[in-house]
């Protein structure tokens, strides 16, 4: 495992530089200037050339992005072009939020999806399986910010259970833990929804694999309980791709919240890179997706190491 795990963390670097070198010449192949949608068409000629040169947009693309791996070495990312701020800094401000929101989403899908995996695969193609699978089918079919306005109308508007917005304020902060809590429960869910009718389905399909492997029915033959054949046997084994798909959407959450975040006002990484896109605020995109590509690979790695946890074999 010491020898896999050191070769995974030799191509950690290669992956990030295949990502970044991507995201530095797609974002400057699009049509815009940042320094012209900053200072506006009226500026002199003077002032704009001063400001490109100041963040080397008047450099080689290549070029650029030597100076930028150079200054990423040394722990600086530069500065957003359009809020003069470093991007150190507002990594620090939002993805903590992206990150809690993120983790709120997927707890939130593996409460849910594991007993209604296990469930659907009991039953399966009686009524419980199929008001398990209605509820994945349903969870594709409405996106999440249309799930996150019918949240907001009826346990914000009409019932008044949870705040509408507050995640990252010092009021929700203050407030204590339940008060800190509560503007987390309607983003997580209509964040979480989706990728609960995706482990969902999963873990279906892999216990109804699992429960006809011949070891199941010979547990059965000695008498064990049938909960324990169910939750330590069948579903240990079942949780492989489990795990790996969590993996996966745990790390795509923390990119893809841009309209949950507009929706409930939330001060994420995802509404600072829609902003940056935007604007062409390419120090931003740049920072931002680094550490998005960062945090991806974490997951898996993490997913990768947990199989052998899962199945003992995986480690030889």
């Amino acid at each position: 495992m010491w020898s896999y795990l050191a070769r995974r963390l030799v191509q950690v670097p290669v992956v990030l530089v295949v990502a970044t070198l991507t995201v530095f010449l797609v974002v400057r192949a699009t049509p815009g200037d940042p320094v012209q949608i900053m200072l506006g068409m009226q500026t002199s000629p003077e002032a704009v050339a001063a400001l490109r040169a100041e963040f080397r947009l008047d450099e080689p693309v290549l070029l650029q992005y030597v100076h930028w791996v150079g200054d990423l070495l040394q722990g600086n990312l530069g500065r957003s072009i359009r809020l003069n701020t470093a991007v150190t800094e507002m990594l620090a401000e939002r993805f903590p939020v992206s990150l809690r929101l993120a983790g709120a989403a997927m707890l939130y899908a593996i409460v849910l999806s594991i007993p209604l995996g296990i469930l659907a695969a009991l039953y399966r193609n009686r009524w419980i399986d199929w008001l398990c699978t209605g509820y994945t089918v349903a969870g594709f079919a409405i996106p999440n910010f249309a799930l996150a306005l019918i949240l907001i109308y009826v346990f914000s508007i009409t019932l008044g259970w949870f705040p509408i917005t507050g995640i990252g304020t010092e009021e929700a902060a203050e407030g204590g833990l339940l008060s800190s809590l509560r503007p987390y429960v309607l983003p997580a869910v209509a964040l979480g929804t989706l990728q609960t009718a995706v482990l969902t389905r999963l873990l279906r399909s892999s216990m109804i694999d699992v429960l006809s492997q011949d070891y199941i029915r010979t547990a059965h033959a000695k008498g064990l309980m049938p909960g324990t054949i169910v939750l330590l046997h069948a579903l240990k084994n079942a949780m492989i791709p489990f795990v790996t798909m969590v993996a996966v959407q745990f790390g795509y959450l923390v990119g893809i919240q841009v309209t949950i975040e507009y929706i409930f006002a939330i001060p994420g990484m995802g509404s600072a890179v829609l902003s940056a896109v935007v604007s062409r605020d390419f120090p931003v995109i740049q920072g931002f997706t680094l550490v998005i590509a960062i945090f991806f690979l974490f997951t898996n790695l993490v997913a990768d190491l947990l199989y052998s946890v899962l199945d003992p074999r995986i480690r030889y």
